[in-house]
């Protein structure tokens, strides 16, 4: 398509055909106010607040928010007419807001606060009574709404729509009485529910989490990796006072385009727990970390196949990498599971990136719910569908949230038969002419399928019809600690002595177990005669995670680790010489040093995208 030149308040440009005037003024530095518009929704024009004035065309302003732009077009967006009814607009908008700026949890961060000041009238012509509603309204057990702070803009209903293929949220009445209201009164059950605070440009939509804890000039911001699965996506964490109080998203349109689910956004709370660990504990008493590391080691040292190591599913790469020395010495024969690791295996090269899915003009998902899964990806997927007209084939035996698609094509098998069902699928009609990119995406069954059977189904159809693979691995650093080896999946049962790092494995600590080393960063059940050694949590961790499809993103912690606390690092340092094992690192930047030279397996992994620069 032909590139369309304009001018924008005396601004020549260019811009490819089909841009919006909005987005098209972004590229100079030009703001034109909107609520309603979004760049990953469909515009409306709902809001009315993007009006300009433009030629050739009818002398009336305009929303440019839906107006594309044309060849030889002239906007004018500090014209009287403009000036005049983008402050009309916002009159109105004010008309029945309360004055709740002093408490609302969007103040100093709002944008209707700020559109008043730079385009609003400087004095409210508004002295009548205002319109009331119930409030607030708990939309969930996580988010509330205010009736009477929203502005109609449909971000919210949008969003459940388009993207999240829900049917959650509606309005309700008509006119200036109208609402936002969920479907039949129902609390909102979709794990993508929060993304609707981030979208809201008021303070109707807010999180009950974060309800009056702070304001954002009382607070600082760190963009960091979520830690809750396997897709890395990118947040932006918010610390007061030493505490984690809140995660918004913060957009990588390569990953998560600026969506997270519900468990990265809300899941955090432990941070702040009263109950954390925070000094070492030998069978309930309080000890030196010195002392702590030493009988930690004397408990595991030798055991061979009668240790076993519970490994957390956020392990760093940097603190596998540590591990993997252990390991290969003193703790050698050691058996190892890791925490919500799926069974597949390693891969053998480059996989498909995330980004790559919205190409696809065929995508098969085999054995796995990628809504519980993986679900960034899942939303990934359903925007292919649905803004890129992709096929969607699905191998699962029981019911998926893609369904939700009349015409996906959903091949309902047996459980433990998805290899099988895969192999017919090289003479389905959407895939002997697929007309493009096809994506295959496959799980593990959550341990139901053969793997190894799977894998190899997988990637022979991907050779017949040109497509690319990726394994939807669960974990959060399943890939880094899969190359660093040792995501294992070993049975625990008939270990005389356990190591666990992160929660308890999740089958219970087994009954054969004589002595209990425990590093954690919260009290739990088991842990009473145990040498217990705090741990930092996500929001303290320095290091990186490889994702599902191979990146290292790096993590920046918004909280500093204090005293008594210890790095990851260091306090796996401190254990190996305790256990005999010389390693002499200053910080985390050496470790990283010696993990990028590391010589390469010989079936080397893919060489991963580094994002970002590490935290010192």
């Amino acid at each position: 398509m032909p590139d369309i030149n304009l001018t924008i308040d005396g601004h020549k440009l260019t811009v490819p055909a089909g841009t919006l005037i909005v987005e098209a003024a972004k590229t100079v530095g030009i703001e034109i106010p909107v609520f309603c518009y979004h760049h990953k929704l469909d515009p409306v024009g709902a809001c009315r607040l993007c009006l300009v004035d433009f030629s050739p065309g009818p002398p009336r302003p305009q929303t440019a928010c839906t107006t594309p732009v044309s060849e030889g077009m002239v906007v004018r967006t500090q014209s009287s007419m403009a000036v005049q009814a983008r402050a009309d607009i916002l009159e109105f908008e004010l008309a029945n807001h309360p004055l709740d700026c002093p408490v609302c949890d969007k103040g100093g961060e709002c944008p209707l606060q700020d559109f008043t000041f730079r385009h609003g009238y400087p004095t409210s012509r508004i002295d009548g009574p205002r319109l009331h509603f119930k409030k607030p309204i708990p939309l969930s057990d996580k988010i509330a709404l205010d009736r009477e702070r929203c502005v109609l803009c449909y971000r919210c209903t949008r969003y459940y729509d388009e993207i999240a293929w829900e049917q959650e949220l509606t309005t309700d009445e008509r006119g200036v009485q109208s609402f936002i209201t969920s479907q039949f009164d129902q609390p909102l059950q979709s794990i993508f529910s929060g993304n609707i605070i981030d979208l809201c440009p008021v303070g109707a939509l807010t999180s009950r989490v974060w309800r009056f804890e702070s304001r954002p000039w009382d607070m600082t911001h760190t963009a960091t990796i979520c830690s809750k699965c396997s897709v890395g996506c990118s947040v932006t964490q918010w610390q007061r006072r030493g505490q984690l109080v809140r995660v918004t998203s913060h957009e990588n349109d390569e990953i998560d385009e600026g969506w997270i689910c519900d468990r990265g956004r809300f899941d955090y709370t432990d941070v702040n727990d009263p109950a954390r660990l925070r000094t070492p504990t030998i069978r309930g008493t309080r000890s030196t970390w010195s002392d702590a590391i030493t009988a930690v080691a004397v408990g595991i040292k030798g055991k061979g196949a009668k240790l076993g190591v519970s490994l957390p599913q956020d392990i760093t790469n940097e603190e596998a990498f540590l591990f993997r020395r252990l390991l290969d010495g003193p703790l050698k024969g050691a058996k190892v599971k890791m925490h919500g690791r799926s069974a597949i295996p390693a891969p053998a090269g480059p996989t498909m990136r995330i980004k790559e899915i919205d190409d696809a003009r065929v995508i098969v998902i085999v054995a796995s719910d990628i809504e519980t899964d993986v679900p960034i990806i899942d939303l990934r997927v359903k925007k292919a569908v649905s803004k890129r007209s992709a096929k969607l084939i699905v191998v699962y035996p029981d019911g998926v949230d893609l369904d939700r698609n009349p015409q996906t094509v959903h091949i309902r098998n047996q459980k433990g038969a998805a290899a099988t069902e895969v192999r017919k699928l090289a003479s389905h009609e959407l895939l002997t002419n697929p007309g493009g990119p096809v994506a295959i995406l496959f799980g593990d069954g959550h341990g139901s399928e053969d793997i190894n059977d799977l894998a190899k189904a997988c990637g022979d159809l991907a050779e017949k019809v040109g497509g690319k693979e990726m394994p939807l691995y669960r974990a959060t650093n399943e890939r880094g600690a899969l190359a660093a080896g040792v995501a294992r999946w070993d049975k625990l049962e008939g270990v005389d002595a356990l190591l666990s790092w992160g929660p308890p494995p999740t089958a219970g600590i087994p009954r054969s177990v004589k002595f209990i080393a425990a590093w954690d960063h919260l009290p739990r059940p088991g842990y009473e005669k145990a040498v217990i050694l705090p741990a930092t949590t996500f929001a303290e961790r320095q290091g990186s995670y490889t994702n599902v499809e191979g990146t290292v993103q790096f993590l920046r912690p918004p909280i500093p680790v204090r005293s008594p606390l210890k790095d990851g690092w260091e306090v796996l340092c401190e254990l190996a010489i305790a256990l005999g094992v010389k390693v002499d690192y200053a910080g985390i930047f050496p470790i990283q040093r010696e993990l990028a030279i590391q010589p390469p397996d010989p079936e080397p992994e893919p060489t991963p995208v580094l994002i970002g620069p590490a935290h010192p």
